[in-house]
């Protein structure tokens, strides 16, 4: 999805939460913004939204080094994720159709995404996860993708954000046999490297990271090996809005499970914000 003008104010107002967590004086928070901004000279005409975070988020580690500057908010997500688990997982396992269930938690847990909302409110986050069990679904897409995953001897599942990957369990330990994890290389804001991993308690399962600190998936950017891994992967499943963005014209078998959170995307989906998405592409012959 390439980057409008609509685009920039979402881009910028993470970091710019990221600039005040990292600096506490003006002149100083006034000195990386000029970076920041020199920075953008560099982006591709075709860039996506999360490329131009990343290519800005370059400039934050130039000035003040590679710190996780979310690592507080994303730990105590990952903990709420963790408390909700086990009440969750006995919601699945006593729904009528599990697989379904398991889908709509994982989907609600994408609002966790403070690159979306720096402001996000982590109190609300369990009321508007399980609220996501009453709001429509595309159950054409649904069975597709319940297909797709049946049929796949091998799935490439690209996490999101920290809180929501604790959720993602439900869905990747169905078919854990199969599945190789994708995460970010590098941190940016909340979302998932592999040491939140670890930290989200998942199984024993092949791992990669893109190399990379884009919140979502820029094939520009990525490493050889994570894009080798998704050329030679059956499925690919990407997790939330930033995967989307960057993923939109993947031309391979893939999954995309999000949650509506702007405007852009909304009218591109031609669907309301909060509005649960399956879109499933490039999969005629699996």
């Amino acid at each position: 999805m390439d980057l409008n003008s609509t685009c920039w104010q979402c881009v910028m107002a993470p970091l710019t939460d990221t600039v005040r967590r990292a600096l506490p004086d003006e002149p100083g928070r006034s000195r990386l913004f000029r970076r920041m901004l020199a920075n953008l000279a560099t982006l591709a005409d075709n860039a996506s939204p999360p490329e131009a975070s990343a290519v800005i988020q370059c400039a934050i580690k130039a000035t003040i080094g590679d710190h996780d500057f979310y690592r507080e908010i994303k730990d105590r997500s990952t903990d709420l994720g963790l408390s909700m688990l086990p009440t969750l997982q006995e919601l699945v396992d006593r729904s009528d159709d599990p697989f379904e269930t398991a889908v709509r938690l994982v989907i609600g847990g994408n609002i966790i995404d403070y690159g979306c909302h720096p402001d996000f409110d982590l109190n609300t986050a369990e009321t508007q996860i399980r609220g996501v069990l009453d709001l429509p679904l595309d159950r054409t897409a649904l069975n597709r993708a319940r297909q797709l995953m049946e049929n796949a001897g091998s799935i490439l599942y690209i996490l999101d954000n920290c809180g929501e990957a604790v959720l993602d369990r439900l869905l990747v330990e169905r078919f854990a046999g199969k599945i190789t994890i994708g995460v970010r290389g590098e941190a940016i804001y909340n979302d998932v490297t592999r040491y939140d991993l670890i930290r989200s308690r998942y199984p024993q399962l092949p791992v990669i990271d893109t190399g990379d600190c884009t919140p979502g998936v820029a094939l520009r950017r990525a490493s050889a090996a994570f894009q080798q891994t998704m050329r030679q992967t059956d499925l690919v499943i990407a997790k939330g809005q930033g995967n989307y963005e960057t993923l939109d014209r993947y031309d391979r078998p893939i999954i995309h499970l999000l949650r509506i959170k702007c405007p852009v995307i909304a009218n591109l989906l031609g669907a309301p914000l909060g509005a649960l998405q399956i879109l499933v592409r490039n999969a005629e012959d699996l």
